[in-house]
């Protein structure tokens, strides 16, 4: 017998925990490390229990060159990572020890960088949105006057929707660009057209907006799933997943084939793919493209289907095959309880009253029909922090539902519990 494989995980927060990602390596019969940086919190924060149940590889502080030294001597089959933050490094250590991670650096620049992917898809012809890079107030009026208006400003990396901002004038712009810098110096920014979304295309309950979860093997595409969308909250706030999709058949083709012709676009050759897609009156548009797992997206398809896609993952870095789709059996969901904001889009004030108010009404949440996992912070001395950032969540909610009409009264009853407290709209 052959040894057992062995793949590195570079852990980080992102899409899957360690647990999750544990417990693939054990389905896919592989040994697993994890590569750990003690400079993020999130790390840091867990490096107790990660040190008491896995094998680690330390590498803080280190380049990539003695990186990639230090986890040569796990002799990895393969990497990969279900964090944003950290598949620049995933795959400049991959390329260097010559083993499989997904994506080549080259391709990794394009996912990873927003104007490098709006240029792929204008080339490939594949959608002509305007846009301009802004690398500071300068560039601005001329970002403006060739993209036009309304439009978006948004980083060129990350994700999630931070400091993302809708301009319909050059002085809104401006403000935009200053709160931005302010709040996170030195960011790159990139002007883009808005995309008008359609509210009636997924229905007037849900949002204007998909996601495509495709998994490719040897520059194969195969769909696994199109994710449907809550309504997104002031600015470009997320609120969480459904499975299955709203979409009519057709349109729901239309969204995958439009997925693997990004795919194909950058180059993506294997992985779990998130393509994040618009829904407007002539069809599905591109808004980007990430070359891993979206978030929480995993866990919404577990619970509706029982179809791991954090296995998938393993798998596809492991060279396997993914063999098999979701099939889903009623409606699940993952939605979430947004801090609240100001009309502004800033963080509201809430006094110590208010929030113990806040800690008293959600908790009736727990008892919805439909809900079956209410994720709330047991210690209402958190909660005044969340405040200060305006893309946190208070808390998630986890279900299932019998079908789209019962998901559609469950949510709005949730928020009107939720309305006198955070806001909800």
């Amino acid at each position: 017998m052959g040894r057992e494989r062995t793949v590195g995980v570079l852990y980080d927060a992102g899409s899957a925990d360690a647990a999750e990602v544990a417990a693939a390596a054990r389905c896919c019969g592989a040994e697993l490390f994890l590569v750990v940086d003690r400079a993020s919190d999130h790390v840091r924060e867990l490096l107790p229990l990660l040190t008491r149940r896995f094998d680690l590889c330390d590498i803080t502080g280190m380049n990539t060159q003695a990186a990639a030294a230090a986890i040569a001597g796990f002799t990895p089959d393969g990497l990969l990572t279900f964090s944003a933050h950290r598949m620049e490094l995933t795959s400049s250590i991959a390329a260097a020890l010559g083993i499989p991670y997904w994506h080549s650096p080259a391709v990794t620049g394009r996912l990873v960088d927003r104007l490098q992917q709006r240029r792929t898809f204008a080339e490939a012809g594949l959608d002509h949105l305007p846009f301009a890079p802004v690398a500071g107030p300068a560039d601005l009026d001329a970002a403006l006057a060739a993209v036009g208006l309304p439009a978006v400003l948004r980083p060129r990396h990350g994700s999630g929707g931070r400091l993302v901002r809708r301009l319909d004038s050059a002085s809104a712009a401006h403000a935009a660009l200053a709160a931005c810098a302010s709040a996170a110096p030195g960011t790159d920014l990139l002007v883009e057209a808005l995309l008008p979304g359609d509210s009636a295309v997924a229905g007037p309950a849900w949002g204007d907006y998909v996601s495509v979860e495709t998994a490719v093997h040897r520059a194969e595409c195969r769909p696994l799933c199109v994710t449907g969308k809550f309504p997104l909250a002031e600015p470009f706030r997320q609120r969480g997943s459904f499975v299955p999709h709203t979409l009519t058949p057709p349109l729901a083709e239309r969204a995958e084939d439009l997925a693997e012709a990004a795919i194909g676009a950058l180059g993506i050759s294997d992985g779990i793919v998130h393509t994040k897609l618009k829904l407007t009156a002539d069809g599905p548009r591109l808004i980007g493209v990430d070359g891993r797992l979206g978030g929480l997206v995993g866990e919404v398809v577990r619970r509706g289907s029982g179809f791991d896609l954090v296995l998938a993952a393993m798998r596809l870095a492991l060279g396997l095959p993914v063999p098999d789709a979701p099939r889903f059996d009623g409606v699940t969901y993952h939605y979430a309880l947004l801090a609240p904001t100001g009309a502004s889009g800033a963080p509201a004030d809430r006094s110590a009253p208010d929030v113990l108010d806040m800690a008293a009404r959600l908790d009736g949440l727990r008892h919805l029909p439909g809900v079956d996992v209410a994720d709330l912070p047991t210690d209402t001395a958190t909660w005044p922090v969340l405040r200060y950032e305006a893309s946190a969540c208070v808390g998630h909610l986890h279900g299932r539902t019998a079908d789209h009409a019962e998901l559609a009264r469950l949510t709005a009853a949730i928020d009107e519990v939720c309305r006198p407290v955070l806001g909800t709209v």
